[in-house]
């Protein structure tokens, strides 16, 4: 009897420890993204309403990439939402929590391979393009749907794409992240 309620026990703290071990790696994951949307410089770009430049798409697809859809997905849409929110981009705000976390799902997704997460070069190039794609179309439907800008939302494509570009760094990035699932103490 005694083996089975410490059986049962174990299992049951080793679940609640990798739980709380996802937890944890995601928010740490959110407050990165969090901080990179934080150094950011603001540039007018095109007739739009965008053009918020920030470090925080390079850690967004890094996370997504070598950490997959699951944590790439909810650090970017947590951790960037939350600077919207906390900024003077509230407006923004639920937009960028769906299309951040769709962004994220997608490169995660798709950088998959039998080699483990992120480690085909091939794939990565390619889930950054379908994210990138996802964050530009994303951004565009909000402004012109949500923010009712309509046809004046073509103005901020540009800072869209400029934000992808500087996420494309994290291609070269990518390959000094550690894996958590072989990693003790991470």
């Amino acid at each position: 009897m005694t083996d089975i309620i410490y059986t049962y026990y174990t299992t049951l703290m080793e679940g609640f420890l990798m739980e709380l071990r996802k937890m944890i790696l995601l928010a740490m994951f959110s407050t990165l993204v969090f901080v990179a949307t934080s150094i950011n410089i603001h540039i007018p770009i095109g007739l739009g309403t965008g053009g918020l430049m920030h470090l925080g798409t390079l850690v967004m697809f890094m996370i997504a990439l070598r950490y997959g859809p699951f944590y790439g997905a909810w650090a970017a849409g947590i951790g960037m939402a939350m600077f919207d929110v906390l900024s003077i981009w509230q407006i923004w705000a639920p937009g960028t929590f769906f299309v951040r976390l769709l962004a994220g799902f997608s490169i995660g997704m798709l950088s998959r391979s039998a080699k483990g997460q992120g480690r085909q070069p091939l794939k990565n190039v390619l889930a950054l393009l379908a994210g990138g794609a996802v964050i530009v179309v994303g951004y565009f439907v909000y402004e012109a749907v949500f923010l009712g800008v309509g046809l004046v939302a073509i103005g901020s494509v540009l800072g869209n794409l400029v934000q992808v570009i500087i996420g494309f760094a994290a291609l070269a990035l990518v390959v000094a992240l550690p894996d958590i699932d072989n990693t003790e103490g991470l």
